[in-house]
């Protein structure tokens, strides 16, 4: 049991210095960098298909949008600071016009 106590509090360990990498690159950027923030979305599609005996094949016939585009809950910087809040990322963004 000791190993598995061992390993918990190695990850925990880690854990909290990745956090605190990762607060201190919020607030403190890179101030050579390029600062933009940016987000990745998805937006899904119902697609039908029809069955096209001759060749043997599925064949797109429609797509309808089944959501609506939204902001991601994300955020990263151009200067590779990744997995922001929204607050987090006007954070660093106020920061890196300072």
């Amino acid at each position: 049991m000791s190993d598995d106590a061992d390993i918990n509090d190695a990850l925990q360990e880690w854990k909290s210095e990745m956090q605190a990498e990762h607060a201190e690159a919020i607030e403190t950027p890179d101030p050579e960098a390029d600062h933009r923030i940016e987000g990745v979305t998805q937006v899904n599609y119902r697609m039908t298909f029809a069955y096209d005996e001759e060749t043997a094949e599925l064949e797109r016939t429609g797509t309808e949008q089944v959501e609506e585009l939204s902001d991601p809950e994300l955020l990263s910087c151009s200067c590779g600071v990744r997995g922001m809040t929204r607050a987090e990322a006007r954070s660093h963004i106020e920061a890196a016009g300072e």
